[in-house]
């Protein structure tokens, strides 16, 4: 799980990698919420989903 930058909610990102030897971009990773769009390296792409409320809260209690 990762914390949005703009609205700080948490939500999922997983890669989903190709494995084609070389062939590393940035990607967009999106945040489901705000849509605020950060990028990262992968030689594949990035697959982004909303925690739910119950996860959201595990994630915050975690956290402190």
């Amino acid at each position: 799980m990762e914390k949005c930058e703009s609205c700080k909610k948490p939500f999922f990102v997983s890669e989903h990698k190709l494995g084609m030897p070389g062939s590393k971009e940035r990607e967009p990773i999106t945040c489901p919420y705000c849509h605020h769009t950060i990028e990262r390296m992968t030689n594949g792409w990035w697959n982004v989903r909303g925690a739910t409320e119950e996860e959201q809260k595990r994630f915050e209690e975690n956290l402190n």
